[in-house]
């Protein structure tokens, strides 16, 4: 593969960054000397306790949703359910901060739904606690987990259930004991990205009053000025990252999947008019809360304004797509040149595999490698040098899927196939315009929309990278919900929440149309 040696020339500055990032990163954040009066053992076993009950309740939570929606949706037949097999995953434009100064305004003391309760004896709880945080956390990232086990389902779902109805099990019988065991791979991937996801949080737990090892961090790098203090904060956070990276693999490792693809054509099962009335209201209750309830409060919120600043939002709305497309171009182009250098280079799969693993790692302990790495080593700031410090962070975080698809797209390249390449062995460029592409296109696409849709979600890094007076639109979300400001947040939040549901939809479409990625 002769024709490919180009791509793995191009791929080896990002493989030497960020091998030396991670390495750079460890050497500052465990040998230099900090300020152990900040770090003491008593505040590291609170953000530890926090951050892992925060991060468990979220994904078990969210297993609970979403399991059995993606088993209905799957294999039931019930008013809507076209419908909901694919609303029900909007929650994900939805930024978990979002999510939660939304909710802490519809259950604050001085809300109308709260004043209105409160005049029939009712008084609605707290949600600024773990439990509350969790609930808010598993509503906007339960999509994570749905979309995974339903793709699951797709694969194993119809031979096994038909086998399993075979031998007399009934319906739940048959779910349980056959259904559950194989689509165990796809829970604990989709649980994964729910912990990940949510120990890279930022701006929900802190409008939630959770402190978690983000916000310890952030508090050590901005409310002390301590950074050394806030590079050893985020090693022990990567470390517990990696802890969780090796459970999850060991778990997917002991659940072997029980059967493959069908081409057979699965009958949904009929249900009773009750039972279909059941699961209809259920679907729609869950829909109204997670998508139709927060929508329309942004709604009231930002219209109810005496002068609305939908306007005013629209300088950081092209500050937030310069970062989405900026990011994304920059991650795909290096991913689809790791994933050709992968196909090429046996040796090189190893450093591939690690410098393609940062969506495991939080924002904020990227940004904080980043910033900790270039004042020790070039006593400056990364954040001189405009966006581009926010680009390499984004890419190295977001550079997992964008890879992941692409790679899986040249794997399906045939032997034979790439035999008949010899005779572009010598040009790099036809054999790449004229087989390769047409290979990856579907998968760039995708890796493209998904790049950017993160990359204009992600709020600490952005907080912590973003060069002085750049502003964005999930930064100044969190600098209006940091003061408590619910109806100037919900301009930003609409905007947002528009261009990711756009990105939503062209997902959703793209892997329609290209289900082999």
């Amino acid at each position: 593969m002769q024709n490919l040696k180009i791509w793995t020339y191009l791929s080896l500055p990002w493989l030497s960054f960020a091998i030396f990032f991670f390495c750079a990163f460890f050497f500052i954040a465990f040998f230099k000397e900090i300020d152990s009066t900040y770090i003491s053992n008593s505040y590291l076993s609170g953000l530890f306790f926090n951050t892992i009950m925060l991060s468990l309740g979220s994904a078990i939570l969210s297993s609970l949703i979403a399991v059995p929606l993606a088993i209905l949706v799957t294999f039931y037949k019930f008013p809507g359910q076209k419908f909901f097999s694919w609303a029900l995953s909007l929650s994900i434009a939805f930024p978990a901060y979002v999510y939660a100064f939304i909710y802490v305004g519809i259950f604050e003391y001085a809300s109308p739904i709260s004043e209105y309760l409160r005049g029939i004896q009712i008084n609605l709880p707290s949600i600024k606690n773990i439990y509350g945080a969790s609930i808010i956390m598993s509503m906007a990232l339960f999509p994570y987990i749905f979309l995974l086990t339903k793709a699951q389902l797709s694969y194993v779902g119809a031979g096994l259930f038909k086998a399993a109805k075979s031998l007399g099990d009934s319906n739940l019988r048959a779910i349980r004991r056959v259904i559950i065991p194989s689509i165990k791979p796809a829970i604990y991937a989709g649980m994964a990205l729910v912990i990940f996801e949510t120990i890279s949080d930022f701006g929900g737990v802190s409008t939630l009053r959770v402190e978690t090892f983000t916000v310890g961090i952030y508090d050590a790098w901005f409310g002390y000025q301590n950074y050394y203090s806030a590079a050893r904060l985020a090693g022990y956070l990567l470390i517990f990252v990696l802890f969780i990276i090796f459970l999850n693999r060991y778990l997917g490792a002991k659940s072997a999947t029980l059967a493959t693809k069908t081409a057979e054509t699965f009958e949904r099962i009929e249900l009773s008019t009750l039972s279909q009335c059941t699961f209809t209201i259920i679907c729609a209750l869950l829909f109204i809360v997670i998508f139709c309830v927060p929508l329309t409060q942004l709604m009231i919120w930002h219209f109810g304004e005496i002068e609305s600043t939908f306007y005013q939002n629209f300088d950081i709305f092209f500050n937030s797509l310069l970062i989405g497309i900026s990011a994304a171009i920059f991650t795909v182009f290096f991913a689809m040149s790791l994933s050709l250098s992968y196909k090429k280079s046996k040796f090189l799969r190893p450093i591939i595999s690690i410098s393609s693993s940062g969506y495991a790692v939080p924002g904020s302990v990227i940004s904080a490698g980043l910033l900790v790495g270039f004042d020790f080593l070039f006593n400056t700031s990364i954040t001189l040098y405009g966006i581009f410090g926010l680009i390499l962070c984004l890419s190295l975080r977001f550079m997992t899927p964008a890879f992941n698809y692409i790679s899986s797209s040249l794997a399906n390249i045939s032997k034979s196939s790439e035999n008949a390449l010899t005779t572009y062995s010598k040009n790099s460029f036809k054999a790449f315009t004229l087989f390769y592409l047409p290979q990856m296109r579907p998968a760039i696409s995708l890796g493209i929309m998904i790049v950017f849709i993160e990359s204009i979600k992600e709020q600490p890094a952005t907080l912590l990278l973003r060069p002085v007076g750049f502003d964005t639109l999930s930064t100044k979300i969190y600098n209006y919900t940091s003061e408590g400001q619910w109806e100037m947040a919900s301009g930003p939040s609409l905007l947002l929440i528009f261009l990711s549901l756009i990105f939503v939809y062209l997902i959703n479409k793209n892997l329609d149309l290209n289900k082999n990625i």
